[in-house]
């Protein structure tokens, strides 16, 4: 009974191991490590949520104070930073520049409340890839930025307005 099982076990491994070798071929499937870095427990939530549809997004951790995401998120490389532009400590604004200057930097979204054309300037020129308010429309928003910047197969792979578009150092 024992080896009966053993064999069934080992062919459910080998089927998984040929699903997840067809998706790693499948630029539908490839995962965007993310990382949070937002001073508010319910807007990291908030954001987790929204990121979650799309199956491709993992969100690889978040901290709620500046200094610690650079710590984190140079540690971690992610694909993709979310940042709040008011965090304590370094404010978004010098994380966004401090994580440009890494060797492979990662696609920096900012995301924030403050609709101010100078902070949409400071931060846009500070690095940010994307710049986004917080209204109603953000998961929409969000979303366009996620695809605009790994693009599924089945869209159009143009840049949707108001995201810069980079490349980025996982292709």
């Amino acid at each position: 009974m024992k080896l009966q099982l053993v064999g069934q076990v080992a062919r459910v491994k080998m089927k998984k191991q040929k699903q997840v070798c067809s998706e790693a071929k499948n630029d539908d499937f490839k995962k965007i490590q993310t990382f949070l870095a937002e001073d508010s427990p319910l807007v990291t939530s908030l954001l987790a949520r929204i990121l979650s549809k799309d199956e491709r997004v993992i969100i690889a951790g978040s901290v709620a104070d500046g200094w610690k995401a650079l710590c984190y998120a140079s540690t971690l490389q992610p694909d993709l930073v979310i940042v709040g532009l008011h965090l304590p400590g370094l404010d978004g604004e010098g994380l966004v520049r401090r994580l440009k200057l890494q060797q492979n930097p990662p696609i920096i979204f900012v995301v924030t409340s403050d609709n101010s054309p100078e902070s949409r300037a400071r931060c846009l020129t500070a690095g940010a890839d994307a710049f986004l308010v917080k209204t109603k429309d953000l998961p929409a928003r969000l979303h366009a930025a996620v695809q605009s910047f790994w693009p599924r197969r089945s869209a159009i792979s143009q840049p949707s307005a108001g995201f810069r578009k980079t490349s980025h150092r996982r292709a």
